[in-house]
């Protein structure tokens, strides 16, 4: 028991008892009990009893001297019930479908990597503490093994990461199918348009997934002239007011999924893992966007600043019917520059957007333009060269904001460049926030505020106008197809309504609860998403060399 002499005396042990219970009562403050006095008491209370444990206990001399490694192998409940609060701490969600998309599909590049670890130093810091102080304690005999086991015992019960998928074994749950019932099936609009559709040119389509770019930061008298720039284009056409972020949305990849196909990300690890690994192939059982402009002959193209390999960004949309594509390092590469920790910023992204969108303009076929831009990502933002010193906030403003006022600077720029060349005639532009930002240095001030994501659906022949109504971004995929004329039955695609139309949508007819409740239930759609449809079968068995 060398290693722990030196805790041995009253006042050493007091001073980590003082530091494990305030450590992990911040750490708790993190997710836990919003009331923070409440949970300040509950720590005080706590520290009192263990210091009176430790002089009923007095100092033990007599512990063996391989007592440390029993000690801190039985941390292992602690431990990931600390790595459970970090996630949620970083991220705003602990999501097991996230994280093995994130892992098994693509990580974060070196570069961001560090930077998280680097920003979340402090955090990780005090889990050190409390591992180290709970691990001298039960060395010390301070914790007794009834009430070790009793701790430890809480760890694993407050510990949603294990309880949730346990408790989904169990019982299951009644809405298990409740929206395979409700969804939308429009494979048939993969079919070539009929002759009637051909008197008409179909529109372009311009589709910009803003990072993190919430409605939330309209809020001028909080955040400033943030969100300033996109103002216009939301004026223009239809206005999501109160867009909800609905259970798996809430990454950039669920984000992308969830306005492309009318469904959150519904994931079966292993099964996604094959056609991901074996087949490159993402959700090849669902009709997309893509998938239906393809069969009407649009030159489809996507660029963002991430790799194309990140959470599986690239796979996805070249199983839609992408055939253009360029990630980070393309990006780069193209337009030159010394890019960004993660790959290109997004000036970048947005220069080479407008020349591939020139090039497409000059093909006489339609074009459909997806971009991806980056700025706003949490904790701190990606503030492009091209924008120090001219958002016009203030210099003290935290730097997450310039970043997102520069991304929406850039974007509105874009699309005022190409209007001037004229490159935006019959042409649908959607602008939206992927999700709501993750934890932040403004955080706490969105939370003071219902938040929201951003849709603006603007165009030739889009009715300027708010729908008020409770949706989510699985309705931009019906509303991007009505838009550009693509007839739908009953203004539903997959799970999504139109928001064009008045109809409500699923989210407001059912509840964002209940809804929620349907998605961490549902295990019939997920099946069917994974599978090959007959024709991606076929055209994958041509693929393959012989």
């Amino acid at each position: 028991m060398r290693g722990f002499h030196a805790i041995r005396c009253w006042p050493i042990g007091s001073l980590v008892s003082v530091a494990t219970v305030g450590s992990l009562t911040w750490l708790v403050s993190l997710v836990y009990l919003q009331e923070k006095r409440l949970l300040a008491v509950l720590g005080l209370g706590a520290l009192c009893s263990l210091l009176l444990l430790d002089r009923l206990q007095g100092v033990r001399t007599d512990q063996p001297t391989s007592r440390w490694f029993s000690a801190y192998l039985s941390l292992i409940p602690c431990f990931l019930f600390l790595f459970y609060v970090y996630v949620e701490s970083v991220f705003g969600y602990f999501d097991w479908g996230a994280m093995f998309m994130h892992v098994d599909a693509g990580v974060l590049t070196p570069g961001v990597v560090l930077e998280c670890l680097v920003n979340t130093g402090s955090t990780i810091l005090v889990i050190l503490v409390v591992l180290f102080g709970l691990g001298a304690l039960k060395a010390r005999g301070t914790l007794t093994r009834r009430l070790d086991v009793a701790l430890m015992a809480f760890f694993l019960a407050a510990n949603p990461m294990l309880t949730r998928p346990i408790a989904a074994a169990i019982h299951l749950n009644p809405l298990h199918d409740f929206l395979s019932k409700r969804f939308v099936d429009i494979t048939s609009l993969t079919k070539p348009a009929g002759t009637a559709s051909e008197t008409v040119a179909p529109r372009n389509l311009i589709h910009i997934f803003i990072e993190s770019a919430e409605r939330t930061y309209m809020n001028e008298a909080e955040f400033g002239d943030v969100t300033g720039p996109l103002r216009e284009f939301d004026r223009r056409g239809v206005s999501a007011t109160n867009m909800v972020q609905l259970a798996y949305t809430n990454n950039s990849i669920s984000g992308m999924v969830a306005a492309n196909c009318g469904t959150p990300l519904l994931i079966t690890y292993f099964t996604t893992r094959q056609y991901m690994e074996e087949n490159s192939q993402f959700l090849p059982g669902l009709t997309c966007l893509g998938d239906v402009l393809k069969a009407r002959g649009y030159q489809q193209n996507f660029i963002s600043g991430w790799p194309l390999g990140f959470t599986g960004q690239g796979e996805f949309y070249s199983t839609h019917g992408y055939s253009s594509l360029f990630g980070g390092s393309e990006v780069v590469a193209a337009v030159g520059g010394r890019g960004s920790s993660f790959g290109a910023d997004d000036a970048q992204v947005l220069d080479m957007s407008f020349d591939v969108l020139r090039r497409a303009n000059r093909d006489g076929k339609p074009v459909s333009l997806t971009i991806a831009v980056s700025g706003g990502h949490a904790p701190d933002g990606y503030l492009t060269d091209k924008c120090i010193g001219k958002t016009g906030l203030s210099p003290q403003a935290p730097n997450i904001l310039h970043a997102v006022k520069c991304t929406n600077m850039l974007v509105a720029d874009f699309i005022h460049k190409a209007e001037a060349e004229g490159l935006m005639r019959n042409t649908v532009v959607a602008l939206q926030s992927d999700h709501l930002s993750a934890p932040s240095t403004v955080t706490d001030r969105l939370n003071t505020f219902k938040r929201r994501n951003f849709f603006s659906l603007s165009g030739d022949g889009i009715p300027s106008k708010a729908y008020t109504g409770l949706s989510g971004t699985i309705d931009v995929f019906p509303s991007i197809l009505e838009a550009l004329g693509v007839p739908l039955p009953n203004d539903q695609a997959a799970l999504g309504v139109s928001l064009l139309g008045d109809r409500p949508t699923l989210v407001q007819a059912l509840g964002q609860g209940q809804f929620d409740d349907a998605i961490h239930a549902e295990d019939v759609l997920v099946r069917s998403f994974w599978q090959l449809k007959p024709a991606r079968t076929a055209a994958a068995s041509e693929a393959e060399p012989h």
